[in-house]
């Protein structure tokens, strides 16, 4: 078993690898029928005073958020991270695993839903201090999905951060609304197949040396491909036309003011001053309609905010903590233990 586990651990610091009490576990969504995979860490000494729950962005997957679960860590907060549907070591599809495709964003919502209520809630409560608030916290893809699950479901989590949320394309101005339909006519007949150019996964997609449009950091950059290299069950290629799809027709959904003002928790969403990947023009308008939403811009940062340079996620998570500080989500006083 060690040699088998070495084989598929990149080298990395102590920093970027699971932390002490990383747990994984598969379950299946009746609902939806698909097998999904989840990690899960707590703080050893005590019980948490909030429990963090991850949302990772387009083809990501558990293991490339391990730092921030020590971040989590540090602040006694536990850590929850679910691999979405056709990436990391969940399903994927039987013939193409590598295609990363979607049959639409609700299921993604009822998975996640499913994860929610059956393991993370539970394990949310301490017998003396009764419930512990839940936080969410989301990147790009993961910050579509989160938007979506808190515009249809309240009195879930207490709070939310995101980081360039998944609301649009950058640099197409077409509404969301009026692509997604044009989209729709034209490629359903295609949808398990690969957008024009993609393929299987291959280290070249990225750059990973911090000058592509994902990190300015060499080494966090570098995550996304040790980790694929070192497992090749964690490999995703590029997308389908399926998913472009159902991307955009959620993108449309959100784009609306509605979604924005159904949700009643405070939400802080941070957008990268260099961002090229999602429209900040989208994300600060959907930042206007939140009753309780700050909305900052960090100059230096590209797209993988959590994954930038020390400066740049200081700005993040400073606001992160700042959010949790003033509205009182955290635990004060950290319950003893049982």
């Amino acid at each position: 078993m060690q040699d088998f586990m070495s084989k598929h651990i990149p080298s990395l610091s102590e920093r970027f690898l699971a932390p002490a009490g990383w747990r994984t576990h598969d379950f299946t969504n009746p609902d939806t029928g698909r097998k999904l995979h989840y990690g899960s860490v707590t703080p050893a000494e005590a019980p948490p005073r909030a429990v963090v729950v991850c949302l990772g962005g387009l083809s990501e997957f558990a293991e490339k958020y391990y730092e921030v679960a020590h971040d989590m860590l540090d602040r006694g907060y536990a850590f929850w991270f679910m691999d979405w549907h056709y990436q990391g070591h969940s399903g994927r599809l039987e013939k193409f695993p590598q295609r990363r495709h979607s049959d639409g964003f609700a299921k993604d919502i009822s998975d996640f839903d499913r994860f929610i209520c059956d393991y993370v809630r539970p394990s949310a409560v301490h017998p003396q201090q009764g419930r512990i608030p839940m936080i969410m916290l989301g990147h790009s893809m993961g910050g579509n999905i989160g938007l979506q699950y808190l515009s249809r479901f309240s009195g879930i989590f207490d709070a939310a951060a995101f980081s360039a949320p998944f609301l649009g394309i950058h640099d197409f101005k077409w509404p969301m609304r009026v692509l997604a339909a044009a989209v729709k006519t034209v490629l359903p007949l295609v949808g398990k197949n690969y957008v024009f150019g993609g393929r299987d996964w291959h280290e070249t997609m990225r750059k990973s040396d911090g000058t592509d449009i994902f990190s300015s950091h060499p080494v966090r950059d570098s995550l996304h491909n040790a980790w694929s290299k070192a497992d090749p069950t964690l490999q995703v290629g590029n997308v389908t036309f399926g998913w472009v799809i159902e991307a955009l027709t959620s993108c449309a959904q959100l784009n609306g003011t509605d979604a924005a003002r159904r949700i009643d928790i405070p939400v802080l969403i941070a957008m990268g001053g260099k961002e090229k990947i999602v429209d900040n023009d989208c994300i600060a308008a959907f930042g206007k309609n939140l009753s309780r939403g700050t909305l900052i811009e960090i100059p230096d940062a590209h797209h993988e905010i959590m994954m930038e340079s020390d400066a740049c996620r200081n700005m993040f998570f400073n606001a992160f903590d700042k959010m949790i500080e003033e509205n009182k989500i955290a635990l004060t006083h950290t319950p003893e233990p049982v």
